[in-house]
């Protein structure tokens, strides 16, 4: 609505309040993205204790291997992690990890 002078003084119509709808939608999907990002850094964790590289070779890592699958690159984290899931490592591969562990003060 407009005065004479073409300034605005009030709106007319119908109003609905979508808050509570917008805020439960951004909720999932944040939850979404941190879930996400979660299986992306504990894959990178692995490669990282596994190969001894840093956080960046082990994500471009991810990345080449999402490419060359062409699957997402939170798809080839979860099926990476869910591959080694049923997997122990050998006592070889776990002595050095506990070693490390049992000796931090």
């Amino acid at each position: 609505m407009l005065d004479d002078d073409c300034n605005l003084i009030g709106t007319s119509g119908f109003y609905v309040d979508v808050t509570d709808s917008l805020h439960s939608d951004i909720t999932k999907v944040l939850s979404a993205v941190a879930d996400s990002r979660a299986q992306i850094e504990q894959a990178k964790g692995v490669l990282m204790a596994a190969y001894n590289v840093s956080p960046e070779r082990a994500f471009e890592t991810l990345v080449w291997r999402s490419q060359e699958a062409n699957l997402k690159l939170r798809e080839i984290a979860s099926r990476f992690l869910a591959a080694l899931a049923h997997q122990a490592a050998s006592p070889e591969t776990r002595s050095p990890i506990d070693q490390a562990l049992l000796t931090l003060e």
